[in-house]
């Protein structure tokens, strides 16, 4: 066991949050591999219990920006006072983790944090080198180039996500899940799939997910009116948002997973991945890992049409010893477990 004194500061901890449910998983996990942690967190919700994890709330509250720099120094003022924190892992919580780094360094405690973005933000920018370390998902996931920046691979729960035991050929069932925003190019897969199916008119595309706010909605609804022939048709289908429990079954019931989004690795292909659903996608991170089911160089001429022909044509035995490949190397670089060991590997004293 570890016995350095960790402290976790993260978004939520709610096992119902539609969104960021994994964070408590992440946590459990962190205090299996330590004596005792402490979390600050932005919201408590319902939680499992875990004997060694002492959880305390900041109060952070959307839209309350001035009084949610108060509450947040306040709390974390609080808790270097009464415990002896030596690190500082903040997850997906750069805001709140740039308005602590002056106290951080008034008390000399180091500091790690999370940002897996392609966007370049700002605040880090002029900031990462006060940080003691930018932890990320991959190389190039991050925008910051530097000494200081560790890739640590991404966090699938693998015990959420039964493997299928048979892959389904000929591919038919096509599915899409994630939010219904500009950046995921549903209307790409959509025409994407229209076009294969001219040589392939069985497939079908299911697309889970709703607009993440009002100015998305107004993207969703172009999409689903642009496509409303194809639902008429058959073919297309449209769901609004599911809870990531949800996830699992809806992988199990479909063929294989369509996307397009170009930011860092998403972690929904990477489930898909790990549950042995063969992966169609146009995200540069996932191919320069796993590669492209066509014979060229990534970045030279993919495009969604061309992986998804190229799919289609493979043969069984193929798909098959693709499938498996990929799902080994997503067990060994991105399993919640592997995570945590090189996570602590990296901010251990």
């Amino acid at each position: 066991m570890n016995k350095f004194n960790l402290l976790v500061i993260n978004y939520v901890m709610d096992q119902n949050d539609r969104l960021l449910s994994h964070q408590v998983e992440i946590v459990e996990e962190i205090a299996k591999q330590m004596d005792q942690i402490q979390v600050l967190t932005g919201r408590v919700g319902k939680l499992p219990s875990i004997r060694n994890v002492t959880i305390k709330s900041y109060g952070w509250v959307q839209g309350q920006n001035i009084k949610n720099i108060f509450r947040l120094l306040i709390s974390f003022f609080k808790q270097i006072m009464h415990s002896k924190v030596s690190v500082i892992f903040s997850h997906m919580t750069l805001s709140q983790s740039i308005i602590i780094l002056p106290l951080t360094k008034l008390f000399r405690v180091r500091h790690f944090v999370w940002y897996a973005h392609k966007s370049k933000n700002r605040l880090l920018t002029i900031t990462y080198r006060m940080f003691d370390g930018i932890l990320t998902s991959t190389l190039d996931s991050c925008p910051i180039k530097s000494d200081n920046v560790f890739p640590i691979g991404q966090t699938i729960n693998s015990k959420n996500f039964p493997v299928n035991l048979e892959i389904e050929y000929p591919v038919r069932k096509l599915l899409h899940i994630g939010r219904f925003d500009p950046i995921k190019k549903i209307e790409e897969l959509i025409f994407s799939v229209e076009k294969s199916r001219r040589s392939y008119p069985n497939l079908t595309l299911d697309i889970v997910g709703s607009a993440s706010n009002e100015n998305n909605l107004k993207y969703e609804i172009s999409v689903k009116t642009m496509a409303n022939k194809f639902v008429n048709e058959g073919w297309l289908k449209f769901y609004p948002s599911v809870t990531r429990e949800s996830i699992p079954s809806l992988l199990s019931n479909h063929d294989c997973f369509v996307h397009a989004c170009d930011a860092a690795i998403d972690k929904v292909i990477l489930e898909a991945t790990i549950s042995k659903v063969p992966v169609v996608t146009t995200n540069v991170e996932f191919l320069k890992e796993f590669g492209s089911w066509g014979e060229y160089r990534v970045g030279s001429s993919s495009s969604l049409d061309f992986e998804l022909d190229y799919l289609l044509r493979t043969s069984k035995d193929k798909l098959i010893e693709e499938v498996q490949r990929r799902y080994l190397r997503t067990m060994e670089r991105h399993e919640l477990k592997g995570w945590v060991e090189r996570l602590i590997e990296i901010i251990k004293p």
